[in-house]
């Protein structure tokens, strides 16, 4: 089978309306790291695995803080913000962007010296808040189209399932069709097709002239799907100084995932007079949160072997989340009054689903060099590596049994991951420093490609400010709000969904303030 690339088979599997159990997307999300830092080693790429010297490069190398000679705290906050441009091939776009305030780095460094002029010269230990991910993104558009629909799609997945399932007392428990058919049904949104119990039409369908069905009216189609939350790294850091030229560190870090998913779709059709069973329109929503925390070890070091050259390398253990999914759905359906025998508009919630489970992400191993200019800057590149086929997914007891297609789809469609991270500092008059850096994030195919400029000053001599503004290139994928269907016996599907062309691009612009005291 063909090795599709990752980041479309996520996003088409992620956009999907009503796609709420578990899966790859969801391992995915949890496993990848997009570091913030601080304003200085944002600005910079966070090329830091050789360089340290700065507590937003805490979670890059937990040696960066043996560097210290002195004890240090720094805080820093901005803005992130996602754009988005979206809209059907013959439609109009719709420009949505979504902004959020946020505080990504709260760290203190607490340096030791031992009194000591040979060997372990000084000692420290760290504490801090990192941000590695952020889920906060908005996309949406709005257009007209026909030959599909979501109730077609629906209808058609669940051919052969005897519509007697679906009126049970317990048919949201019991699993056997999914809460978005279950709701089309019971919104009169899909029907049994002629006398058939386990043969299905949507409401958006006519039947032909020739007993087949269809969707031949403009569909007037309307999506929208935002994300917030995000993870942070709480790390609890302790360091060695060995002749000022060897830096050993490691951290114990807790990971909290909190990830919110809130999704609306709508039809709608030139009029009911249109439609054989009257059908006016219909909207459907689904929200989700995700909340649970992680936990992994990171060693680290940094060796100078000469003044002018710094190697870093740091190791990080596989994370184990422990993780809850919380989610509602609903739906709500027009009709004409003059042609239904049931109420012209209907309503239908589903309750409100819980599921714990647990993802194991992935080691990570990252190498780094730095070349430093005396007091003139520094360029500094690292390369880091993850093996996302290494993903697991597990119920809550550790037992594989109810992912294994899932995880069989991760060693399958998951290649490892290069991430390359290069930054350059260069100090000018008046203890002013500029700064530039370049991110890329490698699958099967370059993906997520940022860049990033910054300033730095120095206030006093024991407090400085550094500001950085980094922005993803545009990044150009499909979306589909749902899936192909009427697959013949080929596997070939019959209708092809609505598919929407979406521009996005990710942005942050972040000021910190230290203080050594």
């Amino acid at each position: 089978m063909k090795k599709f690339n990752i980041i479309t088979i996520v996003l088409l599997a992620a956009a999907t309306i009503g796609a709420n159990a578990q899966g790859m997307e969801d391992a995915l999300r949890y496993s990848q790291r997009f570091y913030v830092g601080s304003a200085r080693t944002m600005a910079m790429g966070n090329a830091f695995t050789a360089l340290g010297g700065d507590l937003g490069a805490m979670g890059i190398n937990p040696a960066s803080t043996a560097l210290y000679n002195c004890c240090e705290f720094s805080i820093t906050g901005g803005f992130s913000w996602n754009n988005t441009v979206a809209g059907l091939p013959e439609g109009s776009l719709q420009d949505v962007t979504k902004t959020k305030f946020n505080i990504p780095s709260v760290a203190a460094v607490f340096s030791l010296p031992t009194g000591r002029d040979f060997g372990l010269v000084s000692y420290s230990f760290g504490f801090g808040m990192n941000k590695v991910n952020s889920f906060n993104s908005r996309v949406a558009f709005r257009g007209q189209d026909t030959g599909n629909s979501l109730l077609g799609n629906i209808a058609a997945g669940l051919e052969g399932l005897d519509n007697s399932y679906l009126d049970a007392d317990d048919a949201f428990d019991a699993r056997i069709a999914t809460w978005q058919e279950i709701l089309a049904w019971d919104t009169y949104l899909i029907d049994p097709f002629e006398d058939y119990s386990d043969s299905y039409i949507g409401a958006t369908e006519n039947i032909f002239d020739d007993g087949g069905l269809g969707v031949d009216n403009l569909m007037t189609k309307n999506y929208n799907r935002t994300t917030g939350g995000g993870m942070y790294d709480i790390q609890f850091n302790f360091g060695l100084n060995f002749n000022d030229r060897l830096y050993l560190g490691a951290n114990a870090n807790i990971t909290t995932v909190n990830f919110e998913d809130s999704r609306y779709y709508s039809e709608a059709g030139p009029g009911p007079d249109y439609f054989q069973t009257a059908f006016d329109k219909m909207d459907y929503s689904f929200w989700q949160e995700t909340s649970g925390v992680g936990a992994n070890l990171q060693l680290g070091a940094i060796w100078v072997p000469a003044d002018f050259l710094r190697l870093g390398a740091t190791y990080t253990t596989p994370t184990v989340y422990e993780l809850t999914d919380t989610w509602q759905e609903t739906m709500n359906a027009t009709f004409d009054a003059n042609y239904v025998e049931h109420n012209a508009e209907v309503y239908s919630e589903s309750p409100i689903g819980s599921y714990s489970y647990r993802v194991k992400a992935p080691s990570r191993f990252t190498l780094g060099a730095a070349l430093v200019f005396g007091r003139g800057g520094l360029i500094s590149a690292d390369i880091e590596r993850v093996n996302y086929s290494k993903m697991v997914m597990t119920d809550s007891n550790h037992y594989a049994d109810a992912f294994e297609d899932v995880n069989k789809e991760i060693k399958e469609y998951c290649p490892s991951s290069t991430i390359f991270r290069l930054g350059a500092e260069m100090n000018i008059v008046n203890d002013y420093c500029l700064r530039a850096g370049y991110n890329c994030y490698y699958y099967n195919a370059p993906q997520y490609h940022f860049v990033s400029f910054g300033i730095g000053k120095r206030i006093s001599e024991n407090s400085s400010i550094d500001l950085a503004f980094r922005t993803s290139l545009k990044d150009n994928y499909t979306l589909k709000p749902y899936g192909d269907y009427a697959f013949d016996e080929d596997g070939v599907p019959a209708i092809v969904a609505t598919t929407a062309n979406v521009t996005s691009a990710f942005r942050d612009l972040m000021l910190t303030y230290r203080v050594k005291f």
